[in-house]
């Protein structure tokens, strides 16, 4: 396998782990969340530059993408607004309310797919925090 066919699985398996890194940091009660989870991005980022430099040297190695349709990124934009505003609210001992904020997404959210997340984000904070 040549060096840069290698790095660039390598690179995909390290931005998985950080993936999950920041999946897990979200799920632990550790604080401040939102600061490490934003430290993972950070790391993600650099990252994605050094595959980007890869993939103008050897466009065949970037992984081809189908873009969601409108209606499903309009959806992930919604939730990820609705979770940004819960994790801010959790972090500020406002538990409750981050609950509150998300219920209230779910009840109105029209994708099936996005209210089950928001729900299933409700019981992690009532597990996390004892809310």
């Amino acid at each position: 396998m040549d060096p840069l066919t290698q790095l660039n699985q390598t690179l995909r398996l390290a931005s998985a782990m950080l993936d999950s890194a920041a999946s897990q940091i979200r799920d632990a009660p550790l604080s401040p969340t939102k600061e490490h989870i934003e430290s993972v991005g950070r790391a993600l980022v650099c990252i994605f530059d050094i595959q980007n430099a890869i993939y103008k040297l050897r466009p065949e190695l970037e992984p081809k993408y189908e873009e969601a349709p409108a209606e499903t990124r309009a959806a992930n934009r919604r939730l990820g607004e609705a979770l940004i505003e819960a994790y801010d609210l959790a972090d500020a001992s406002r538990v409750q309310e981050a609950i509150e904020y998300l219920s209230a997404f779910a009840e109105s959210e029209p994708s099936e797919f996005h209210r089950e997340i928001a729900k299933g984000e409700i019981v992690r904070l009532q597990g996390n925090y004892g809310a």
